[in-house]
């Protein structure tokens, strides 16, 4: 029986086929489930390749990849890490509570004082849930069979007895070819007021 202090939920691991301390199996085997909880994560990052013809993505179950199009290797979109120790993401959805400025995320990224998450890495998808601050959160991330978009639905539920205030912030590393250190001094963002 694995507990994080404060969660209503518990996770059985006699509802896991081959759990190995850090997860196992879950669906019939059509998933695989790892969690997270203190300092308790697998050794190193297991991560989900999704992709399709043109366009893919992996992630970790911290939430740590990158994304990129056609080419893994020259065509990033985003920051890949290369370091298996820290596993940082460069790609994230932060959730403001506007009423208390607490900041919280469905993804660990890394961080081991926020309670549990459960990860499940599926067939073209991964799924990331999280209960913080009397809200839970169901994260997936996943690709099209057809398109070159990569996609984020995020589900929250307030649990809390009040009327919550949420802002939602997406975050990401851009590298539009394949190092940042070359192609940063020529990325220039910006924010195109029409499209609201």
């Amino acid at each position: 029986m694995i507990k994080a202090a404060g969660l209503q939920q518990k996770t059985n691991t006699k509802d896991y086929e081959f759990f190995n301390g850090f997860g196992g199996f879950v669906n019939d085997g059509s998933e695989y489930e790892i969690i997270l909880t203190g300092e308790t994560k697998p050794p190193v990052p297991w991560i989900n390749v999704v992709a399709n013809k043109k366009f893919g993505f992996q992630i970790s179950e911290s939430g740590g990849g990158f994304t990129w199009a056609v080419n893994s290797r020259e065509n990033k979109i985003t920051q890949w890490s290369n370091d298996p120790v820290c596993d940082r993401a460069s790609e994230a959805i932060y959730i403001l509570d506007e009423t208390t400025g607490i900041i919280i995320t469905p993804m660990s990224l890394g961080r081991t004082d926020r309670g549990l998450y459960r990860v499940r890495h599926g067939i073209g998808y991964s799924r990331f849930f999280h209960e913080e601050e009397e809200l839970d959160q169901e994260l997936t991330v996943f690709t099209p069979v057809d398109e070159p978009i990569k996609l984020w639905l995020l589900k929250l539920t307030n649990v809390a007895d009040r009327v919550r205030y949420l802002r939602l912030s997406y975050y990401l590393e851009w590298v539009l070819g394949t190092h940042r250190e070359l192609t940063g001094p020529y990325i220039c963002t910006g924010y195109d007021k029409e499209q609201d």
